[in-house]
């Protein structure tokens, strides 16, 4: 009998192929095009699977309360990318505000009446963002439509409204690509601007300027004062500004407190004031309060040991508490807050909640309403309305996820130096017997963490279906750990945090549950430098690396990526402009040790990235090609630093699935047979065609 069934299961199994085989009428129904912004080099044709990769972005995100009614600001997906929509209550249907292929970045009510939203949106990826007023319709149809309130030129990076109707506030910078003198030559220049979009044609006006320096940090006090953070050079300084024309004011540290025992009356004295989070007196970030007629800095709870990663302040003080959320080892932890009742230490609410991660806390204007979204192993995003008087949390959007939640758990390893170092660590289902593959995804930023929140579609199909033991580690410069571990990678240092993956590496090595001889190696950013700086240094351990978006070569980015992020990036990396400094960035580049990579690998590259120039990917191709190793090369052009198109993510999806397929030889599922072809061609040399330069 059982020969029977053996010969039964061998038929279907060929049936089974040739409905796959590249020639039949079903294969080519699932064969996946790359879509017409997208070029793809080396990588062989393929079909789709099961699981679409834009069902990571189907939920909705919270944005902003309406100042008078109970009614939510949200993003959600509609033709493919992230778009306004009304959502005015719990479980209703989103009511859509914007269209249009590229993403609405940020928005805001006017604070006042609300009679208007304000947002911003670039094109294409290139991060050029410009601001734009939106007044809604009455009617779903037809939608309302958007008028420019910033210039044409440059790139809006941050925004704030004034109170009491008197316009906003926003940061414009200049960009390398809109100037004559190029990327090289140009030097940083950043405005500060105003101006009242409730005009029916705004006209923009210039507050303050910097060039060769830049502002950030944007922030607009209760009484109007207007807060921002002028660099030039590397050195810092906080800048307080009115609107009555005046050159802005410095506010210095040397008056800080360095102690929290002054009396409740002087600490909280009526005069204008702004709580920020800041690790002044502590190795993790706490709450300070900056008095602006003083410029004097307060620290506030600096005793507990977690990053405090975000605030909530009310817009009125009627009584409502403050919102304070930190981040206790990935897991974001929310505390209520009464500085008026100091000695009454912050009240952790929301305990219900799955541990996972928060954002974007933000109180109503009038009601005792906080707005926030939660995501966690078990949901992709969900957004939440907490009521801090009744206590009730209502969910608003979002469900549960049943079954697609990831089992998290820690991983620690001694690193070359004997710095502890962690990761998270998701386990393949234990239908999956002996020792399984590993793919190590490696954030970018650096200063970034990998948290226990939802996996996106191509981790849980690598861990779900295929099998694999998923690590997101979090090596020396990761955020969340404290202000020493955060800056353990800079400058010299850097490849110190490429030796915490080798100590990874080795781990993978001990454990009889994973096999060593088939590890993928990804990142994205600053990870793409990692995948690539390990597939350099580790290629005898690895099976293959995925860059995204990644740095080949220090020296070059340095000098190409966008003027107004250049300083920032030296004190992170270190200045290529030292001659010292520079001949160790060329040698510790990958691109200049192109030779070393002896695995396949897989590089992708959005064609307008204003932060990892396009020529990154391209000399990095170039180079390992020139050496004999294959090499998959896709480019999106219509993205920048990231995928946001749902059809170009979706293609990037199926490609990273059988990259990893291919390079750790697993074994083929009834999905993937119709590409099938013999291992020995899975990854051929394929010569480079370069993209034209606009």
């Amino acid at each position: 009998m059982k020969k029977y069934q053996r010969t039964l299961q061998a038929w279907l199994g060929v049936l089974l192929l040739s409905a796959f085989a590249p020639g039949s009428l079903f294969a080519q129904e699932r064969r996946l095009e790359p879509g017409p912004s997208l070029i793809a080099e080396g990588i062989p044709t393929l079909f789709k699977t099961s699981q679409p990769a834009a069902k990571e972005l189907v939920s909705a995100r919270f944005v902003d309360w309406h100042p008078q009614r109970r009614e939510m600001l949200v993003l959600a997906q509609a033709g493919g990318s992230l778009q306004l929509h009304l959502l005015n209550a719990p479980g209703a249907k989103p009511r859509a505000l914007t269209e249009g292929r590229d993403a609405v970045a940020q928005a805001s009510w006017e604070p006042e009446r609300g009679d208007y939203l304000v947002f911003s949106r670039d094109q294409g990826g290139d991060e050029a963002f410009q601001l734009y007023r939106l007044k809604p319709s009455a009617q779903a149809e037809p939608l309302a439509q958007p008028l420019r309130i910033s210039g044409a030129e440059g790139r809006v990076s941050d925004y704030q409204f004034l109170p009491q109707g008197r316009g906003l506030v926003y940061l414009w910078e200049r960009l390398n690509r809109q100037s004559e003198a190029g990327a090289k030559a140009a030097r940083p220049l950043s405005r500060l601007m105003w101006v009242d979009p409730a005009q029916e044609a705004p006209q923009p006006r210039e507050l303050a300027a910097v060039e060769g320096g830049r502002f950030t940090d944007l922030a607009v006090s209760t009484g109007g004062s207007i807060l921002l953070l002028r660099t030039v050079q590397g050195r810092s300084q906080l800048l307080r500004f009115d609107l009555d024309g005046k050159p802005g004011r410095p506010l210095g540290a040397a008056q800080d407190k360095a102690e929290e025992d002054v009396e409740q009356a002087q600490a909280l004295a009526p005069t204008d004031a702004l709580w920020r989070r800041q690790a002044l007196k502590s190795d993790y970030r706490h709450l300070v309060r900056l008095d602006l007629a003083s410029g004097q800095r307060q620290p506030w709870l600096s005793e507990m040991q977690s990053d405090l990663e975000a605030l909530a302040v009310p817009p009125r003080a009627d009584g409502r508490p403050m919102a304070l959320l930190n981040n206790e080892q990935g897991i974001s932890v929310l505390r209520l807050f009464d500085p008026l009742q100091a000695q009454t230490p912050p009240r952790r609410v929301l305990t219900q909640l799955p541990a996972g991660v928060t954002r974007n806390l933000r109180w109503h204007g009038t009601l005792p309403l906080l707005g926030f979204e939660h995501a966690s192993a078990q949901s992709p995003g969900r957004i939440y309305a907490y009521d801090s008087q009744t206590e009730e949390l209502q969910l608003w959007a979002g469900r549960q996820e049943a079954g697609s939640g990831a089992e998290y758990s820690s991983l620690q390893w001694k690193s070359f130096d004997g710095l502890q170092i962690s990761g998270l660590h998701i386990a393949p289902p234990a239908r999956f017997q002996g020792p399984r593959p590993v793919y190590i995804s490696i954030h970018g930023g650096p200063s970034s963490q990998s948290r226990p929140g939802y996996l996106n579609a191509t981790l849980r199909h690598l861990v779900e279906v295929m099998g694999m033991h998923v690590i997101l580690p979090n090596v020396r410069g990761s955020d969340g750990f404290g202000k020493k571990f955060l800056g353990l990678d800079n400058g010299r240092r850097r490849e110190d945090s490429v030796k915490d993956i080798s100590a990874l590496l080795d781990l993978i090595a001990s454990r009889s549950d994973m096999d060593a001889a088939k590890v993928v190696v990804a990142g994205g950013s600053y990870g793409g430098y990692m995948a690539l700086a390990v597939a350099v240094h580790e290629s005898k351990r690895i099976a293959g690396s995925i860059c995204r978006v990644g740095i080949a070569n220090f020296v070059s980015f340095l000098e190409n990526t966008e003027s107004y992020r250049r300083d920032n990036r030296r004190a992170e990396y270190g200045d290529e402009r030292e001659p010292k400094m520079r001949e160790f960035l060329q040698q510790i580049s990958p691109l200049n040790r192109a030779e070393a990579v002896k695995k396949p690998l897989f590089i992708v590259h959005g064609r307008n990235d204003p932060r990892v120039p396009y020529a990154e990917a391209q000399q990095m191709v170039q180079a390992v090609r020139a050496h004999g190793t294959p090499v998959w090369f896709l480019t999106a052009e219509d993205e920048g630093h990231s995928f946001t198109k749902a059809d170009n993510r979706d293609y990037l999806f199926q490609a990273t699935l059988e990259f990893v397929r291919r390079v750790t030889a697993a074994p083929l599922d009834p999905f993937d047979a119709a590409g099938a072809k013999p291992e020995s061609e899975a990854l051929v040399k394929t010569p480079v065609v370069l993209a034209k330069d606009d």
